[in-house]
């Protein structure tokens, strides 16, 4: 089996009803990012499991609906309903399924995801889960040492990374949580909860850190972006209800997931 993965973009409006929802109760607008991934046998006449000129047809119907709309006034399945990114892959999962099964015999959708900003999407891929994922960023310095090993021992180990003066990076992390959207108001999580969660457990502790000297257990753990992405984990799991995994990006070309222990 293969995957492949297909995007476009819309622009849309809309405004939250609930009191809950604070500013965002006020009419404004996302430059939105769909991604449909399908998935299926590649097809041995052509070797390819479906032609892009025939998956973009689908993916500009479903979205043509959406595009210079008001999503929460004009979109059909959102009417009556909070107008969240979660709301909103659940039923242009369910256009979009349609869509495929009508047009293609072996292929099936696997999953579409929708992005609100660069900072947050929500996908689905059926059933009752949704995955809500929010993206945070955080500047540190660091050292890939351990304490326990000379100087020699953790440059044969690290190369320049062992350096003695620290380098940094800006680092980049996503949090994903899943779970079943709320009934009443489409929600996976309490985006402003989670905000505030990794504000106090994470971006105060390692922002702007020297993350050996100010950050344990990494005066004794080298600050590898795996350990990073561990120890993020350990300080949201406790707090943080459905969390799926952590994505660290140490930089753009290297990222580190953890999906806890086990």
């Amino acid at each position: 089996m293969i995957e492949v993965s297909r995007t476009r973009a819309f622009e849309a409006a809309h405004a939250y009803r609930g009191a809950a929802f604070g500013r965002d109760r006020a009419l404004h607008g996302h430059n939105y990012v769909v991604w449909a991934t399908l998935r299926g046998p590649v097809d041995p006449a052509t070797d390819v499991l479906a032609d892009l000129k025939d998956i973009d047809p689908l993916l500009r119907r479903v979205t043509d609906a959406l595009d210079h709309r008001r999503i929460d006034a004009e979109y059909e399945p959102l009417r009556g309903r909070e107008p969240c990114v979660e709301a909103l892959a659940v039923a242009l999962f369910g256009e979009m399924e349609c869509a495929v099964s009508g047009a293609f015999h072996d292929v099936r959708l696997a999953s579409m995801r929708i992005a609100e900003t660069a900072d947050l999407w929500a996908e689905h891929a059926g059933g009752e889960q949704v995955e809500l994922t929010r993206a945070y960023s955080f500047s540190a310095a660091h050292r890939l040492a351990r304490a326990d090993k000379s100087d020699d021992e953790n440059r044969a180990l690290y190369g320049k990374c062992a350096n003695p003066y620290p380098h940094g990076h800006d680092y980049r992390f996503e949090v994903t949580v899943a779970g079943a959207p709320n009934p009443s108001t489409g929600l996976v999580a309490d985006l402003g909860a989670l905000d505030r969660c990794v504000a106090g457990e994470v971006l105060e502790r390692l922002d702007h850190r020297y993350l050996n000297q100010e950050v344990p257990p990494f005066d004794r753990v080298a600050p590898t972006g795996e350990r990073i992405a561990t120890w993020i984990w350990d300080r949201l799991a406790p707090v943080t209800s459905g969390l799926a995994r952590v994505v660290v990006y140490e930089t753009p070309r290297a990222a580190f997931t953890y999906r806890g222990p086990g």
